[in-house]
């Protein structure tokens, strides 16, 4: 994989660096561009995916199951 370049972290700010390096990769940039898929959309992903498995959302899930909440904390929009 390429060296993420600045280019790319302004873009996506707050990504891992291999989640960075991975958009940055120009194979990468072909397979997405061929099947229409919006960088973007794959940054935005990654980073909700990072959201919920967050040290701070898996205590908050395993104190709703403690509790017997039925409320999923991970069923955000």
């Amino acid at each position: 994989m390429h060296p993420c370049d600045s280019d790319v972290a302004t873009r996506y700010p707050g990504l891992s660096r291999g989640v960075r390096d991975a958009l940055a990769d120009p194979i990468v940039q072909a397979l997405l561009a061929a099947d229409r898929v919006d960088p973007q959309e794959v940054a935005d992903l990654a980073r909700r995916v990072a959201d919920r498995l967050s040290p701070a959302n898996l205590t908050r899930a395993a104190r709703a199951t403690e509790h017997g909440s039925n409320t999923d904390v991970f069923d955000r929009n």
